[in-house]
């Protein structure tokens, strides 16, 4: 026999109030207007609220300006000393090792018998981008194979004539990019008589300062079963099931996760969609202040990380390998409400670390609403690709001397390519179980239910979205998709009220992205 009241009971019985009622975790206690159960006041005074709101307001704009500082100004503020410059030698990779021109010559490359007939040039190089001095020699060579020997002579002579005509600084009358003169004097004895006539200490630049694009081109000219050339150019086949994998994932996944996403707005809006999130009755801190505290832990390590890996004493420099393990330290915030006084089942149920409906449920409601998320997050990369056209378009049309572009490399590439076991282990860990465990219960549990207290759901999310996306160092034109997740978790975590399914879809996410590039770098990274 059921004796606890139903909502049609609730209000006759002598001995029913609300407070008994949320004791025994039914979902009868009083609610918002959304239909969410209200919870007691968390710990905290209006004084200490109001120091959290100043701290907190101070501590994100010290990381957001952290992360969007020049090298240069965070050297000379924490090192004294203005950062080095970088020497670039005929003995070590050239600046744009894994940047998109890079990458893209490694996928073609690899697939060399498949595209070596078809214009592959237009995916490779884009009209009207300002390329980088090596980026336009990978161009060249990447030229060479897909297009003959001519249009390789042609580009490498337009090359030299800019380089020759460009004026140096007086005050700085250093010769400029003699090395890349080198490279264009060994090129064009490829394209023009022939590798066997390069000296070893050009063919040695070339391997060592381009990699898989420089070794192929030493090859020029060979039989593609040739030993020296055909481990360069063969390992298409798994590349090819990465690509086919990859499709079905962008045409399947989306169109689902669309299909989802209106079943979902139609529950939500017709009110059969139950919201299990308990909202905290306004007034508390004690989550706001563990949401200060990350933030401050987060600043002091990373602020630690880059003075400990740009050090002059080796011995502290050594430490910079566990500036990845240091960011597990950042758990310990996420602890803050029960340090601050509240009972441990209270605090776990407040920041959403329970089980909510049951684990396998709740997990299969974050993969539910992940897929149903994939539409607005492909909407936010669709924004960031629009504002970085502008961007570009206007800098573009600004009417002065256009620098030359450092080429840019994706740092995590980088790491998977050239990072010991341990190095790529540490990384993969930390995006597949820090961040869903770490950054859930810090934006989606403290930060949200703080918040939550005093708006909307809607705005909640909207306001933990913006402050998780800037938390990183994408910078402003990149963080739309991160919003756009970071909405849906904040949804996931109003829908279920457990972290559970916001936390599966983090994990996913993160598992997904750093499977694929991890796969990738292996397929295409320099043969040993």
């Amino acid at each position: 026999m059921n004796d606890t009241p139903n909502e049609n009971q609730s209000h006759q019985g002598a001995t029913w109030s609300p407070l008994a009622e949320a004791m025994k975790h039914e979902y009868h206690a009083p609610k918002t207007k959304q239909g969410n159960p209200i919870d007691s006041k968390d710990p905290g005074t209006s004084s200490s609220r109001l120091i959290a709101i100043i701290l907190t307001v101070l501590l994100v704009l010290c990381v957001v300006l952290w992360q969007n500082t020049g090298e240069e100004i965070k050297y000379k503020s924490l090192l004294g000393k203005a950062p080095p410059v970088t020497e670039l030698s005929s003995d070590t990779p050239a600046p744009g090792s894994f940047s998109q021109v890079d990458i893209a010559g490694r996928l073609f490359l690899r697939g060399y018998e498949v595209f070596h007939t078809q214009p592959v040039m237009h995916n490779i190089e884009t009209p009207g981008v300002l390329y980088s001095y090596e980026d336009r020699v990978r161009i060249i060579m990447l030229a060479g194979e897909f297009e003959g020997a001519q249009s390789a002579l042609d580009r490498a002579q337009a090359l030299q004539n800019e380089i020759n005509g460009k004026a140096i600084d007086p005050l700085n009358p250093v010769i400029p990019d003699d090395l890349i003169v080198a490279e264009l004097n060994a090129l064009e004895t490829i394209y023009t008589v022939g590798i066997d006539q390069l000296e070893e200490n050009q063919r040695d630049q070339l391997a060592a300062r381009y990699g898989l694009i420089g070794k192929v081109a030493l090859t020029h000219g060979l039989d593609n079963s040739d030993k020296q050339r055909a481990p360069y150019i063969n390992g298409f086949g798994l590349l090819a099931v990465l690509g086919i994998v990859l499709i079905l994932g962008i045409l399947v996944f989306p169109l689902a996760g669309f299909v989802l996403l209106i079943l979902g707005v139609i529950q939500y809006s017709t009110g059969k969609m139950k919201l299990r999130n308990h909202v905290p009755t306004p007034g508390g801190s004690a989550f706001l202040e563990t949401y200060a505290l990350f933030i401050a832990g987060f600043l002091l390590i990373s602020v630690g990380s880059f003075y400990i890996s740009n050090s002059s004493n080796p011995q502290v420099a050594q430490l910079a390998q566990f500036s990845l393990l240091a960011q597990w330290l950042l758990l310990l915030t996420v602890l803050w409400g029960a340090i601050r006084g509240m009972l441990f089942s209270d605090w776990r149920k407040a920041i959403g670390w329970h089980s909510g409906e049951g684990v396998l449920k709740e997990i299969g409601c974050g993969i539910i609403a992940y897929i149903a998320s994939l539409p607005i997050y492909i909407l936010g990369v669709v924004i960031t690709v629009i504002l970085l056209f502008i961007s570009g378009a206007m800098s573009g049309n600004s009417g002065g001397v256009e620098e030359l572009p450092e080429p840019v490399s994706n740092p995590v590439f980088e790491i998977i390519a050239n990072g010991n076991f341990f190095t790529i282990a540490m990384l993969f860990i930390l995006a597949t179980t820090w961040a869903p465990v770490v950054e859930e219960a810090i934006f989606r549990g403290a930060l949200f239910r703080h918040l939550r207290g005093y708006m909307h759901w809607v705005f909640a999310a909207l306001a933990s979205a913006f402050l998780f996306a800037f938390m990183h160092d994408y910078g402003p034109l990149l963080v739309a998709p991160l919003i756009a997740l970071g909405f849906m978790f904040a949804f996931m975590r109003e829908w279920r009220g457990s972290l559970i399914a916001p936390m599966t879809a983090h994990f996913l996410h993160n598992f997904t992205l750093m499977l694929f590039m991890i796969s990738l770098v292996q397929l295409i990274k320099d043969p040993i």
